[in-house]
């Protein structure tokens, strides 16, 4: 019997955030927001360890990045501090603790005008002054654009990537700035053979394309050859199957090691949680037109 899609209940959701909006004032989000943001840093890394997913932890990520993150920045320095990240939440995002703890400037856009907005006001109530959130729906036209009309430099520390459908073609066609090191949301669903993506569409919105959110992003097979094709290596994955980060081939070849995609891979641990094996995973994303990268 041929397994369906489970469809969760997004728009629930969505209705739920829209009446925190309504209750809280945007005065009030702010002054929250700032508290949060004021955190105490991780505690200073004990092992020498250069497997990168032993050195997970989370401060504002959604998962264990923060951690993964820092450990690399660890073996191979600071150039300029400068990132990009596009896919963001004001709350939770992989920028977050390089920006309040390490300093870093930069630009971060997202879809969600109230979510640019919430982090530039948080931003300005903090003192920070040398990064913007900048709300745009991003494509192959307009990305770079962005980037270049906000002056960020060519060569940047970072990149992230998580826009839930067209993260693949994104990376793909960035070519105005380098950055040393790049974590990228890849589809664990699909398993770590295949190397799909989902096709490029200017509008692609993961829960219009389908309510389940399983038809979204690439593999992390095609995410490891577009790496290689771009200069990049895989250095590892987070445990719940969510990122994989790589980082410029110039760069410590001798302390962090490139890992294959098969290595690499982890599953999606939500989606194991929620009972689907990576079988059924497997199954229901064949039912989709992903295509062949």
């Amino acid at each position: 019997m041929t397994i369906k899609a489970p469809v969760k209940n997004y728009r629930l959701r969505k209705f739920s955030k829209k009446i925190k909006r309504i209750i809280f004032s945007e005065a009030l989000q702010v002054y929250l927001l700032a508290r949060k943001w004021d955190k105490k840093d991780l505690s200073p890394i004990n092992s020498q360890n250069n497997e990168i997913f032993c050195h997970e932890a989370r401060l504002f990520s959604q998962n264990g990045e923060d951690g993964i993150i820092r450990k690399i920045f660890y073996e191979i320095g600071f150039s300029n501090k400068y990132l990009v990240e596009f896919g963001f939440g004001a709350h939770q995002c992989n920028s977050l603790r390089l920006i309040l703890h390490e300093n870093f400037k930069g630009l971060l856009m997202d879809g969600s005008m109230q979510q640019c907005r919430l982090f530039n006001l948080t931003c300005k109530k903090s003192g920070i002054d040398e990064v913007r959130a900048i709300n745009a729906f991003l494509n192959k036209d307009n990305l770079e654009s962005i980037i270049k009309q906000n002056n960020i430099p060519s060569e940047i520390d970072f990149l992230s990537i998580d826009v839930d459908g067209n993260d693949f073609w994104l990376w793909e066609c960035l070519n105005c700035v380098k950055p040393r090191v790049v974590c990228i949301e890849y589809n664990a669903g699909i398993g770590p053979e295949k190397s799909w993506s989902s096709p490029y569409s200017d509008n692609f919105e993961r829960f219009v394309a389908h309510p389940s959110g399983f038809f979204a992003g690439a593999s992390i097979c095609a995410l490891e050859s577009l790496g290689i094709k771009k200069g990049y290596r895989l250095v590892g994955c987070d445990s719940t199957g969510t990122n994989a980060f790589f980082l410029r081939d110039d760069l410590a070849q001798e302390k962090i090691p490139t890992v294959s995609a098969r290595k690499a891979f982890n599953p999606h641990l939500n989606w194991l949680g929620r009972g689907i094996s990576e079988r059924q995973q497997l199954e229901i994303m064949q039912s989709f037109p992903y295509i062949e990268v």
